[in-house]
């Protein structure tokens, strides 16, 4: 191991990222990461730094035939010493170019994939308010309209997850990318930094435009729940439809650059992807919560019928998702202390 591949084990031993280093040892990330990537050699006291911070010996960072650091320090006879840390698995620029253009190209697709499922019920709940008060103007059975309803919802979820399943299988290879704590090869920063800032100025305004849909999204049903007359439930329903619209249409936007965002995270093992956050823990809450909300949302406006109003369970659950994360962030870096 050269002294870079070094440097790296052992940061990622301490769950550490390249800020968090720089920090301790009072110098530049970028002169960290040049480190990592044998581009440049610390200076002397920075070399001790190093190694009284690891707890290795100044000899195991220099000498690239050590596999095994030593304490500075021997251990005491009766005391074991501390293991070596697992090497751990390298990034090539091959492989994240690779990665990165995959990502790119399923942008589009799985967010369109996306749009679908949120559109699919639309249909459905269209049908079912204008048969509560317009069956008779309709020229279909009650059964019918629901039957039709049916359909386009499986017509619009059948291609979704044919996409999902498609671009899910190309990706597979790539998996411990997000799952696994790994060592960047030389190259890897550069090029995900690069695609980043010439993401960054598309990024803010399809991400603003995006979450300014979402929010507007409401207003139809808002307005919609405050006609007072027979024909409420039927206006209602029409807003939710709406809303529905008009959330596809910013996920949609927001996915077309919070994919390949979350590509250029992933290389450099930087928010959601940092080494702390790909414990188990992280991985299974979002998927856990959110299954839950959906399956509370539905049950509730299924059971009620109040979809001009069930609606408002997303802005809390949104809120509460956030505080549940923090508070798992604030447990983490307390444990590790």
């Amino acid at each position: 191991m050269t002294m870079g591949e070094k440097i790296v084990a052992l940061r990622k031993r301490e769950c550490w990222s390249q800020e968090d280093l720089a920090d301790r040892l009072d110098v530049s990330r970028q002169s960290v990461s040049k480190w990592e990537g044998d581009l440049a050699a610390p200076t002397l006291d920075k070399l001790l730094e190093l190694s009284r911070l690891f707890g290795v010996s100044t000899d195991y960072l220099i000498k690239d035939e050590l596999e095994s650091p030593e304490p500075e320090t021997p251990d005491p006879p009766d005391l074991p010493s501390e293991p070596a840390p697992e090497p751990l698995r390298q990034v090539t620029l091959e492989e994240a170019k690779a990665f990165v253009e995959l990502k790119e190209a399923a942008a589009r697709p799985v967010a369109l994939a996306v749009a679908l499922c949120i559109l699919s019920p639309v249909c459905l709940i269209v049908l079912g308010g204008l048969m509560t008060y317009y069956s008779s103007h309709i020229p279909l059975s009650e059964g019918a309209a629901g039957g039709l309803g049916l359909a386009v919802l499986f017509a619009f979820i059948v291609p979704a997850v044919a996409i999902f399943v498609r671009w899910g299988m190309k990706m597979d290879k790539y998996d411990y990318l997000e799952k696994e704590v790994f060592t960047a090869g030389p190259g890897v920063e550069e090029l995900a930094r690069s695609r980043m800032e010439a993401l960054a100025p598309t990024r803010v305004k399809r991400l603003t435009t995006g979450v300014c849909l979402c929010v507007i999204s409401a207003v139809p049903v808002i307005l919609t729940s405050l006609r007072g007359n027979m024909h409420t439930l039927v206006f209602a329903v029409g807003g939710v439809g709406l809303l529905l619209v008009l959330v596809a249409a910013g996920v949609y936007l927001i996915m077309t650059v919070s994919t390949p965002w979350d590509a250029y995270q992933m290389l450099l093992q930087e928010g959601d992807y940092a080494p702390e956050k790909k414990r188990p823990l992280y991985r299974a809450l979002p998927p856990v919560y959110w299954c839950a909300v959906t399956a509370g949302y539905l049950a509730w406006s299924f059971a009620t019928r109040r979809w001009d109003f069930t609606w408002i369970v997303w802005p809390p659950a949104a809120v509460l998702f956030a505080g549940l994360m923090a508070l798992l962030d604030v447990l983490i870096k307390r444990k590790k202390r």
